[in-house]
């Protein structure tokens, strides 16, 4: 099966010290890979766990277990009467 290329229209320079270029080519060299496969592959990583990081909000047994049960109590008076309201933008 013929896997489709996607048009790579973006560049990023990075400016390196030289004993960081020569360890990032000798690891993309031992995965097989060329400097660029190597990096795109390690950022793509790290990009998608820090994102993960920043946009996930982790909750111990506990304290799910209570954020669950707030969930399921009523809206406080003011809150409920809040949201009743028509907006100022309509």
């Amino acid at each position: 099966m013929a896997v489709a290329a996607i048009e790579k229209t973006s560049r990023m320079d990075l400016r390196l010290t030289k004993p960081q270029r020569q360890s990032y080519e000798k690891a993309a060299s031992l995965k097989g890979q060329t400097l660029t496969q190597w990096a795109s592959a390690h950022l793509d990583e790290c990009a998608r766990r820090d994102i993960a990081e920043m946009s996930t909000t982790a909750l111990s047994e506990e304290a799910f277990e209570y954020f669950c049960t707030l969930l399921e109590e009523p809206l406080p008076t003011e809150t409920q009467e809040l949201l009743d309201r028509k907006p100022i933008w309509q």
